[in-house]
């Protein structure tokens, strides 16, 4: 692909068409697929997702450029394509979360002391939080590596 001056604003997604899952718009036009995504490239780096995600893109896709990183080449099956986007986009992501009914939802919406685990008015940007406020949530299975707590108060 050709660098033109508005690539700073492109986003590469790398995934594969979820064929049980369909769309269609009001006019019934299925114009946009759901994809489950892999990975992505933004302003020359390539991120791999923790875990894949679904989302709504439109077309097909295309078949993976010369340029897409080796590594991207050779992790995905021959199947994977990758759908060009620009950053500003509007799109829609579902998070795949599997596990028994307890696991996925009552601990995660009620948890263990029925207060539930909510978080409201949280906004993530650029690597911040802003105006988040947690109650009653729970952490299972977390780490924090390389935290500080300052100002802090134990019981």
């Amino acid at each position: 692909m050709a660098e033109t001056l508005l690539s700073i604003s492109e986003v590469l997604l790398y995934g594969e068409t979820v064929t049980d899952m369909k769309y269609k718009d009001k006019d019934g036009d299925p114009a946009r697929y759901f994809v489950r995504v892999y990975g992505f490239s933004h302003e020359g780096g390539y991120y791999g997702m923790v875990a894949p995600v679904i989302m709504l893109l439109e077309g097909k896709g295309a078949s993976l450029a010369a340029s897409t990183p080796e590594d991207v080449r050779n992790s995905y099956s021959s199947d994977i394509r990758q759908w060009q986007c620009d950053k500003s986009d509007h799109s829609a992501r579902l998070d795949e979360l599997t596990g028994s009914i307890e696991d996925i939802l009552l601990d995660i919406e009620i948890g263990d002391d029925g207060q539930g685990g909510r978080v409201s008015g949280g906004r993530v940007s650029g690597g911040r939080v802003s105006g988040g406020r947690v109650s009653g949530g729970r952490v299972s299975g977390g780490r924090v590596s390389g935290g500080r707590v300052s100002g802090g108060k134990s019981d």
